[in-house]
């Protein structure tokens, strides 16, 4: 099957260390080859809640060729569409292997619509992240799993702030629904007791302050730093907030609420 690779350059090339391209001399990346995900020992996987915290596959690949000297961040992706509009991550490495449980892939599996005893198709293809812009894709490798019934435990960030006295241990949540570090939801961004105020806020992965990753401003609008200062928004009011901690940005979207 003819490789299709996609690629999504950086706005900018000087961090690759690139000239002007108008320089004839200019290095050129030679993206030659993407990742390839070795064949599975079996692509048909039926999962027992038993055996939970077993390993359910291991995914080895080679590393890829990029015209450079590279150390990329691998994120193994499920989807149930072979274009993966929205996949789960599977896991993260930057080894040239990973190995995943049977709770994950059962997990993974359900959230895509498996229903336990049933058999659903899915996808897994690799991410071979360069940099936050510059990524390459392996093709899709074809799997049937059967799940086991679970209840799904949804990756939370937390939106202490100003509007809520920031409380951590009560902070309204945004919910990762594809587990994917991409996190979305609806936060009343009103302060009853000052409310012209601009509201400030920040955003956590726990909820106590000092035992997650936090997260604020990253100086220009709709970015996100590691301990940045704190996000302002105004005016207050009820936003739909839609948080990628991928790529450290956000966008914050006046709304009527989520069934507008």
């Amino acid at each position: 099957m003819k490789k299709v690779i996609r690629y999504i350059f950086m706005t900018t090339v000087i961090a690759l260390g690139l000239t002007s391209c108008n320089d004839d001399t200019s290095p050129v990346l030679d993206y030659t080859r993407a990742p390839e995900i070795a064949p599975l020992e079996s692509p048909v996987i039926i999962l027992n809640e038993a055996s939970e915290s077993f390993i359910a596959e291991t995914f080895a690949w080679t590393k890829g060729e990029y015209g450079f000297q590279a150390a990329p961040l691998y994120v193994l992706q499920l989807d149930n569409d072979k274009s993966f509009p929205d996949p789960v991550t599977l896991a993260e490495s930057n080894k040239d292997y990973a190995t995943v449980t049977v709770g994950k892939l059962n997990t993974a599996a359900t959230i895509l619509g498996g229903e336990p005893g049933t058999p659903i198709e899915v996808y897994a293809r690799l991410q071979a992240k360069l940099t936050n812009n510059v990524v390459m894709y392996s093709d899709a490798t074809d799997l049937l799993v059967t799940t086991y019934p679970t209840v799904v435990d949804y990756p939370k960030l937390y939106v202490p702030g100003s509007y809520q006295g920031w409380d951590i241990a009560n902070a309204p949540t945004l919910t990762s629904w594809r587990m994917n570090n991409k996190y979305e939801g609806y936060i009343n961004f009103v302060n009853s007791s000052d409310p012209t105020a601009a509201i400030t806020f920040k955003l956590t992965t726990k909820p106590a302050w000092g035992q997650g990753n936090e997260y604020g401003s990253g100086g220009a609008p709709g970015t996100l730093e590691l301990k940045g200062g704190d996000i302002s928004i105004s005016p207050q009011g009820l936003y739909h907030l839609i948080v990628d901690l991928n790529t450290l940005t956000y966008t914050a979207t006046p709304s009527t609420g989520p069934t507008e």
